[in-house]
């Protein structure tokens, strides 16, 4: 009832853009706190969580008014990055063969508010497959990123069981400038779990390459 009565506001000529926009941020978080899930949205729960339990209130999403200006992009990073330059970059891209919007799924529908067909259990949207998440294709995708990055210091955040090996990314990215490397170990997130790990004991490497590109 909250989606249909912003989407009728909006349709309605009711609400501006930015009050649209305002109230999906605070409907989605909202609907956040009370799912029940562990984190994503690719499972859910058996037995229903204390949170979720809880009835959904709209609450207003907080942020603090600045002067500073940005900017929003929703395209093809590859394809982007020849539109934009700065000083610094950061990149966090999918590690491994799962697309990561399909995590969030319910979270998309609830801003998109448009009609698809539900696949599973878990009633997926359908979703283009980055070549981030795909063996044959990171590492040329990964090259091209970097080749035409038009930024004076770019960082990669990538763990150590991603697609890409330390080696790869690398030998990838030390052709363009100089190259760094740290590194940081935490315990292995609880919901990424399955029958081959033991999560009291797994840890997780998250490596930060840091490249100060040639001009």
């Amino acid at each position: 009832m909250i989606r249909q009565k912003i989407e009728e506001w909006k349709n309605n000529n009711e609400i501006k853009d930015d009050l649209y926009f305002f109230l999906l941020a605070s409907l989605l978080e909202s609907a956040d706190k009370i799912a029940n899930t562990a984190s994503v949205y690719g499972a859910y729960l058996k037995h229903l969580k204390k949170s979720a339990q809880k009835e959904l209130v709209l609450q207003p999403a907080i942020y603090e008014l600045k002067e500073n200006k940005h900017e929003v992009f929703n395209n093809d990073g590859n394809i982007l990055i020849s539109r934009i330059e700065g000083d610094i970059l950061y990149l966090d891209p999918p590690y491994n063969a799962r697309q990561y919007g399909a995590n969030y799924h319910l979270l998309n529908t609830i801003a998109k508010y448009d009609n698809f067909i539900p696949k599973g259990k878990t009633g997926m949207r359908e979703y283009n497959r980055s070549h981030y998440c795909s063996k044959n294709l990171v590492k040329n995708e990964f090259e091209n990123l970097i080749k035409n990055a038009k930024f004076n210091y770019i960082f990669l955040s990538y763990n150590n069981e991603g697609l890409m090996s330390i080696a790869n990314i690398k030998n990838i990215m030390r052709k363009y400038g100089e190259y760094d490397l740290a590194k940081t170990d935490y315990q292995r997130f609880k919901a990424d779990k399955n029958e081959k790990r033991n999560h009291k004991a797994a840890r997780t490497i998250e490596y930060l390459h840091i490249l100060k590109k040639s001009d």
